[in-house]
C-alpha cells in the first residue's frame, strides 16, 4: 500500500489502512491477504508520474518526510507487527454508541449491498481476488486532477471529473477510482439523510472533491444547490442547481471560508472536509467528532472504506468495519500516536 501526497506525513490514511487491514485479519481464513508481506510506504511527490513510478520501481526522486507519525508508520511498514497504536485501537470491538448510526440497514440488506460491490467489480472486469504483488495507491492533493491516461482503466467517472484519488496495480494493469463523492454520500446516509429519495445537498467549492461529491449525490438520487465559492463548479454532467425554498438536508464546504448565508448555516448536518491534529483525552476527541460541522475525519474514514469496497477488495465488502467503528478505533489510535510525537 502506498500513499502519495504533499505533505504526506500529515495524512491519517496510512493509519486507517492499518486499522482496516487488522480488522479484516480478524476473520482469519475468510480473508486471503498475506498480511506478513504487506508493506505500507509514503510517497511524497507533486507529480502523478512519480507516484506511478513508485508503483513500478519502488522509489521516487524525493524520499518522504514521515513527520509526527514516523514511529508508528515505521513499525507498520517494516516490522511486520502491530504498533501500540493499532493494538490499543483493535481492542475496541464496537463503535462508541455516540458514533454509531441508528439509520444503518438491516443485516440482510447490508449483505445484499455488500454483494452489489462485487457484482459491479465483475461487470467492469476488475480483479476480484488479491494477487501476490499488488500495489494500492491513495492520492491526495495536488495529484487528484493530474491523471489522464488511456493506460489506466477507470471504474467510474473520476478521470473525466479530474478527481482520481485511489489506484490499484493488479500485476498487469492500473485501475483507478474517485471515492470522495461516494464517501460524502455515505457520511450523509450514516446520519440519516435519504439521498436516494431526493435529499438536497448544499455545497461550496469547485475542486475535484466538490465535483466528485456533486456527481455522486446526483447519481444516488439527490438534488444539489450550489453556493458561491472561490471557483465555479463544473462537472461533465448537466444539472440545474436547485433554486426552490426547500431547506438543505446536508451541507459541505470544500473552500473552508467559514462565511455562509443563513440557509447554509441553518443546515443541521454540515461537513467540514478538513481535519487537524486533536488534543485531549478520548472523551474530548469523541465530543469533537460530534460537533457541527462534522470533522473531516468522517469523510476520510468513509472514503477510505469506499476505496476498499469499490476498488481494492470488493470481495470483502461485507467484512469491512462500519464508519462508526473505524472512527472509534481511529480516536484511540491517534491518542496513542501522540506518544510518538
Amino acid at each position: 500500500m502506498r500513499f502519495a501526497a504533499i505533505p504526506v506525513s500529515h495524512s491519517l490514511s496510512p493509519l486507517l489502512f492499518g486499522l482496516v487491514m487488522s480488522n479484516l485479519e480478524k476473520f482469519g481464513k475468510n480473508i486471503d491477504f498475506k498480511v506478513k508481506k504487506t508493506k505500507l510506504e509514503l510517497v511524497e511527490t507533486r507529480a502523478i508520474e512519480d507516484a506511478l513510478g513508485w508503483g513500478y520501481a519502488g522509489h521516487t526522486p524525493h524520499p518522504p518526510q514521515m513527520g509526527v507519525y514516523r514511529g508508528a508508520l515505521w513499525e507498520i511498514s517494516n516490522r511486520g507487527s502491530r504498533p501500540e497504536s493499532l493494538e490499543a485501537a483493535l481492542e475496541i470491538e464496537d463503535a462508541d454508541p455516540r458514533l454509531s448510526s441508528s439509520f444503518e440497514s438491516e443485516l440482510e440488506d447490508q449483505e445484499v449491498h455488500s454483494h452489489s460491490f462485487l457484482l459491479q467489480a465483475q461487470l467492469k472486469h476488475l480483479p476480484t481476488h488479491c494477487l501476490e504483488h499488488e500495489v494500492w495507491l491513495n492520492l491526495t492533493s495536488p495529484l487528484k486532477h493530474q491523471l489522464s491516461s488511456e493506460a489506466v482503466s477507470t471504474i467510474d467517472d473520476s478521470m473525466s471529473l479530474q478527481s482520481v484519488n485511489a489506484l490499484r496495480w493488479d500485476g498487469q494493469a492500473w485501475w483507478c477510482a474517485g471515492v470522495d463523492g461516494s464517501g460524502v454520500v455515505a457520511v450523509a446516509q450514516y446520519h440519516g439523510v435519504q439521498v436516494e429519495n431526493g435529499a438536497l445537498l448544499g455545497i461550496v467549492g469547485g475542486g475535484g472533491a466538490a465535483r466528485a461529491t456533486v456527481d455522486s449525490w446526483l447519481k444516488t438520487g439527490g438534488t444539489v444547490r450550489l453556493f458561491p465559492g472561490k471557483r465555479l463548479l463544473e462537472i461533465p454532467l448537466e444539472f440545474e442547481s436547485d433554486d426552490s425554498d426547500r431547506s438543505i438536508d446536508f451541507a459541505v464546504d470544500f473552500d473552508g471560508n467559514g462565511e455562509y448565508d443563513e440557509e447554509f448555516e441553518a443546515c443541521p448536518t454540515r461537513l467540514n472536509p478538513r481535519y487537524t491534529n486533536l488534543e485531549g483525552d478520548i472523551e474530548s476527541r469523541i465530543e469533537h467528532l460530534l460537533t457541527t460541522p462534522l470533522d473531516g475525519r468522517w469523510m476520510l474514514a468513509a472514503q477510505h472504506l469506499e476505496s476498499w469496497r469499490r476498488l481494492w477488495a470488493p470481495q470483502y465488502a461485507a467484512y469491512l468495519p462500519s464508519i462508526g467503528l473505524l472512527l472509534t478505533q481511529l480516536v484511540h489510535a491517534e491518542s496513542v500516536l501522540k506518544t510518538y510525537a
